[in-house]
């Protein structure tokens, strides 16, 4: 039981399940070392070490300057950039663009001291990923398909499962089935014109959370859809609700 908490607590079990995600995109005969890639929440790096290794070249954004000198002892060869991604991917068009973009999103709802409760998991992200791609891109994000709610929280938990009401729709948000989640994904990414090449799931920390691999493809935009196909995912959202 120790040497289990050591390993949750030390984030090893959450690196070796990054294996998994490697093995996935390299079964799509996709060369990882001919990828260049981006970390929009990198936090310490501890679990995007493995597949930032294994690309041509890893930038890093992250808010907490705190994190800034373990990053650049962890990957001495990556552009290191502290600063508050979500604001910068919605105020800015004139972006680098990347292959594989990984999303390392905290849960819940997060921001800075003046607003903690700003911003909610990848929602305030994914509208505006395209302008980190050129052609086609990976995006690996986290997805809470089961959350657990602190009970001391009150007021954050509350606000979380607004949020999550408000991205996924009236139902159930409290245990999302994988099916209806790509098939949510695949709507949503259509809406911000791109197109899902692939998409698949790799389980992160059963049941709750897992990695969501997509590979999106820009579409013309005057075909760009306004809102989700609700029609098509309503026989998934009856097992939701």
């Amino acid at each position: 039981m120790e040497d289990l908490k050591k390993t949750i607590s030390e984030k090893k079990l959450f690196s070796l399940e990054m294996v998994n995600v490697i093995k996935l995109i390299e079964s799509h005969n996709i060369k990882l070392n001919s990828l260049n890639g981006i970390e929009i929440f990198g936090g310490t790096g501890t679990t995007d070490i493995l597949l930032g290794k294994k690309l041509k070249s890893f930038e890093i954004w992250e808010i907490d300057e705190n994190c800034e000198s373990k990053l650049k002892d962890m990957f001495p060869n990556s552009k290191i950039k502290i600063c508050d991604s979500i604001k910068i991917l919605k105020e800015n068009n004139n972006l680098s663009t990347y292959d594989l973009i990984l999303l390392d999103n905290p849960m819940s709802v997060f921001g800075s001291n003046n607003e903690p409760y700003k911003y909610c998991e990848h929602f305030d992200t994914l509208e505006n990923i395209s302008k980190l791609i050129d052609k086609s891109a990976i995006v690996i994000f986290l997805v809470n398909k089961k959350p657990f709610y602190h009970k001391k929280l009150l007021r954050k938990n509350t606000l979380w499962k607004e949020r999550r009401k408000s991205f996924y729709g009236n139902l159930n948000i409290n245990n999302l089935s994988n099916n209806f989640l790509i098939n949510f994904y695949i709507e949503f990414f259509k809406k911000y014109h791109l197109k899902t090449l692939f998409a698949n799931n790799i389980i992160r920390h059963n049941p709750h959370l897992d990695y969501y691999i997509f590979k999106l493809e820009k579409i013309n935009s005057s075909n760009k859809i306004k809102n989700i196909d609700w029609v098509s995912l309503s026989g998934l959202i009856k097992t939701n609700s």
